[in-house]
């Protein structure tokens, strides 16, 4: 069984300041993450002057600046870019962006990036898409605020062009979600209808949806992550610090590890168990070779070293091959 992949979201939490961004990276290794994620954008490309700001936005963010200049001022140059991937190199930790716009693609095919990661607010931009798509390189697609519709719609673009390396990230957009919001059972939904592995894009607070996510066959969890929620920025304050991402990691491993897989069997750790307190057809009284065995003749007990209960059929009208004392546990051997 593979291991679930979890992406340490750092997004914009770098707040435009590289070296903030390559301490996150260190962080976000340490705590146990297997993905860095970053988000890559070009303001002018994809967001009109007099855009306003989402609600959570305006609680970390000065509130006299609208939605375009916020995201102004959290843009990366493109030799930013090249630094933080070499850094993740080092660091043997893998580095993922989200890209918003075509220029943002084209830089991140320059960096060699090994996939791509789809926004939720982008599943139905399809010029984004038709560039992805260019790439040929795995896809994960965020489904916050999406219908089924939709996702459909966007499935099948890549699909008819022979492109189903998908994962379908479970997602709610909103920074933090209410857990009646959450709604994981259509992690089951997207894998039945879709047939493409799902993840989960995890907004809420503490670590139960992400454990439920686990159990619904999440193949990758992604988190929020900062290094202080304390820090101006509109994401920190619903991000994870390392000390709380830790624990996140800790528990979805666990988690994993608990729910295994389909199949049944008897664990190692249960043998002894299995040999002491299952029951063995035993022999009520002394027999002598050659009797018939009947129900009368025999009793059900412990240990387990014996035939079992449902050989019971198998036991009922034979000849015992010699002389056995009372309480002795039948085995098939001593059958004719």
């Amino acid at each position: 069984m593979k291991k679930v992949i979890i992406i340490a979201e750092i997004g914009v939490n770098h707040n435009g300041n590289i070296h903030l961004a390559k301490k996150m990276v260190k962080e976000a290794k340490k705590s146990g993450a297997d993905v860095v994620k970053f988000q890559t954008f070009f303001a002018d490309e994809f967001v009109k002057i007099n855009t306003k700001k989402a609600k959570y936005q305006l609680l970390g963010t000065s509130k006299k600046e609208n939605h375009y200049e916020m995201i102004k001022k959290l843009e990366l140059k493109k030799s930013d870019f090249i630094e933080i991937k070499k850094y993740c190199d080092q660091n043997k930790i893998e580095f993922l962006s989200t890209p918003y716009d075509i220029k943002s693609v084209e830089l991140l095919e320059d960096l060699n990036v090994k996939r791509y990661k789809i926004a939720s607010a982008d599943l139905v931009d399809m010029v984004l898409h038709k560039k992805i798509l260019s790439t040929k390189k795995p896809l994960i697609l965020s489904v916050g605020m999406a219908t089924i519709s939709e996702i459909r719609k966007t499935v099948e673009f890549y699909k008819k062009k022979k492109m189903s390396n998908i994962t379908l990230l479970h997602c709610v957009s909103n920074y933090p979600c209410s857990p009646k919001s959450l709604n994981l059972k259509t992690m089951l939904k997207l894998k039945k209808l879709f047939k493409l592995p799902v993840g989960f894009s995890d907004h809420s607070k503490g670590n139960l949806a992400a454990i439920l996510a686990v159990g619904l066959g999440a193949t990758m969890i992604e988190k929020h992550f900062t290094i202080n929620k304390n820090l101006q920025g509109p994401d920190h304050k619903a991000s994870a610090s390392p000390k709380e991402f830790s624990t996140f990691v800790k528990t979805v491993r666990e988690a994993e590890v608990m729910f295994g897989n389909d199949e049944k069997k008897c664990q190692l750790e249960e043998k002894e168990m299995r040999r002491i307190a299952r029951k063995s057809i035993t022999l009520k009284k002394s027999m002598k070779r050659g009797e018939i065995i009947s129900y009368r003749n025999i009793i059900m007990k412990r240990p387990g070293v014996g035939l079992n209960g449902q050989k019971i059929d198998t036991v009922i009208g034979r000849k015992l091959k010699k002389n056995f004392k009372k309480d002795y546990q039948i085995r098939k051997q001593d059958l004719i």
